[in-house]
């Protein structure tokens, strides 16, 4: 497998943004570096989530966000900051099986960071919750007012 560079990835999203209403046609390496690129930036919004909850226990253990409703926020402001890369990556997710299995990964780190998995639960486990959150998280659930727990 020959990745594309940051730079192709880069002009690929250009050609993807509005006013483009077309959705370009990738491939599985351009789809698999597009969604290493989704990962890296959802891992620094996490470590971040993760950070600050920690600092907020050790602080004030009152008035905390759930850390569920925590990585549930840091994914949708990651998505609203990079509307057409995750254009991309939705468009393609039903019609790209390299790109469903290059995105395990970002699943179980979902249900690992907002505490719905443990690191000693089966793989496949941690992907089905990690799969279960993320479409809650893309449907909009409000998870201040429907809680979900491991």
């Amino acid at each position: 497998m020959s990745y594309p560079s940051y730079a192709e990835l880069n002009a690929l999203l250009d050609q993807a943004r509005p006013p483009s209403s077309t959705l370009l046609q990738l491939t599985d390496d351009q789809l698999i570096g597009l969604q290493r690129r989704w990962a890296a930036a959802l891992s620094a919004k996490l470590d971040a989530v993760l950070e600050s909850a920690g600092a907020r226990q050790l602080a004030d253990s009152t008035n905390t966000m759930p850390l569920v409703e925590a990585v549930a926020r840091a994914w949708q402001t990651l998505a609203s900051e990079n509307v057409t890369l995750r254009r991309l990556l939705d468009f393609h997710e039903r019609r790209s099986a390299v790109l469903v299995a290059a995105q395990q990964t970002e699943k179980r780190m979902l249900a690992l960071a907002g505490g719905l998995v443990e690191l000693d639960d089966a793989g496949d486990e941690m992907t089905r919750q990690g799969h279960a959150y993320r479409e809650m998280i893309r449907g909009g659930t409000d998870f201040a007012c429907h809680p979900i727990s491991a």
